[in-house]
């Protein structure tokens, strides 16, 4: 891996989603115009595809930390991890 590549890697791993997903967005405009090279073409599609990973990542683990408030026997609430939301289903 390139130093470049490394660089950029590692400027993903310090972005917030709604960065990475503008980061993203802007690329994707980019590559719609039609208006790059070839090689810029690929570079930019290939930081894309981490970008993509690196939204996926953030979102599966902000749906973990979500709670769901149920009813529980006495009628009164309780807060449960999504996944164990899903397990009492």
């Amino acid at each position: 891996m390139t130093k470049k590549n490394e660089t950029m890697e590692n400027s993903i791993e310090n972005l917030t989603f709604e960065q990475a997903l503008r980061e993203l967005q802007k690329i994707v405009d980019k590559l719609e115009t039609g208006e790059v090279s070839l090689e810029e073409a690929i570079e930019m599609y290939e930081r894309g595809v981490k970008l993509s990973k690196y939204c996926i990542q953030k979102l599966t683990q902000a749906e973990l930390r979500i709670k769901k408030i149920i009813k529980d026997e006495a009628n009164g609430f309780t807060l449960l991890d999504f996944d164990d939301f899903n397990n009492k289903i």
